[in-house]
């Protein structure tokens, strides 16, 4: 799984009916859904709350990108300990007491952050500006001026709202 594909997966998790990293189940579950082998050792609930902080960081910085002034709170990761990983091909990261699904699945997603933070096209992934939607995406777009996941949804409400308001103002005048 390509970086930007794992920090969209882990962004989207809660943004549905359920939260996909309630728990150590719902984590090994979700992480078997998207093809990801598992360690044999479910999730401890630390980990899962880590996992959970790291889920607000990346979509707060998903804002940033979208030009929306979001606090980035990292403090929650601080219960993750991190080793650097230089085995395979890439330079990654790996959890201390690997085993443990959520902190594995952490661990690439911290490395996985920092490398896409380092590329040109960083800017490119972007959360919603939708209220209440918030879904990260990849912007494709050739000036990179995409603001909502999809035009005919959040875009078209935020277009409206505004029109409305507009209306409302000269109408009132």
């Amino acid at each position: 799984m390509e970086d930007e594909e794992l920090l969209i997966a882990i962004a989207n998790t809660a943004h549905g009916e359920g939260d996909e990293l309630a728990d150590g189940r719902s984590v090994r579950r979700w992480w078997r859904a998207l093809g990801g082998a598992g360690a044999a050792r479910p999730a401890s609930a630390e980990a899962v709350a880590v996992l959970r902080d790291l889920r607000a960081v990346i979509r707060a910085l998903a804002l940033r990108n979208n030009g929306i002034d979001a606090r980035v709170d990292g403090a929650g990761l601080l219960g993750l300990t991190l080793r650097p990983d230089l085995g395979g091909g890439v330079p990654g990261l790996r959890a201390e007491g690997r085993g443990d699904l959520a902190r594995d699945i952490g661990a690439a997603t911290v490395a996985a952050l920092l490398r896409a933070s380092g590329r040109p096209s960083w800017p490119r992934l972007k959360a919603c500006r939708g209220d209440g939607c918030r879904w990260v995406f990849l912007d494709g777009s050739r000036n990179t001026s995409r603001r909502w996941c999809d035009m005919a949804a959040c875009g078209n409400r935020a277009k409206s709202t505004s029109f409305r308001s507009r209306h409302r103002s000269t109408t009132e005048a």
